[in-house]
């Protein structure tokens, strides 16, 4: 097999130090790395727990709009919590959690219109 694991995902921004602000101290991502530093960060990667990486960067960089990102799900303990705390400063929010039989899920925009999910297992998978 050619593909061992997921390097790392990358949302595009617009403007980087309001993202990392965000998902620094919304969300609770620890910095890893801001180059060239956390005030003036032109690109920032977050360590995301289990050697999953979670990375900021700018959208021409990216080669794709600010707010285009889609796909990243973080795993949370308690989502209800989660989401009340991402509604203060996301641009927009899910309204309620969905459940299912092994989890709850539910998905916000970040300030910059990316679509972020929050996912809490609640039994056996």
């Amino acid at each position: 097999m050619a593909v061992r694991s997921i390097a790392f995902t990358a949302y595009p921004a617009e403007d980087v130090q309001r993202l990392l602000a965000f998902y620094r101290d919304v969300l609770g991502l620890r910095v890893d790395r801001a180059h060239p530093d956390e005030v003036d960060a032109q690109f920032v990667e977050f360590d995301a727990g289990d050697g999953h990486w979670f990375s900021v960067i700018p959208d021409r960089f990216a080669g794709r709009p600010a707010g285009s990102g889609s796909g990243v799900v973080f795993e949370v303990d308690d989502i209800d919590a989660v989401l009340e705390d991402v509604r203060k400063q996301a641009k927009s929010a899910d309204e309620k959690v969905t459940d299912y039989p092994t989890c709850r899920i539910a998905s916000f925009e970040d300030p910059e219109g990316n679509k972020v999910g929050l996912h809490q297992t609640t039994g056996a998978r």
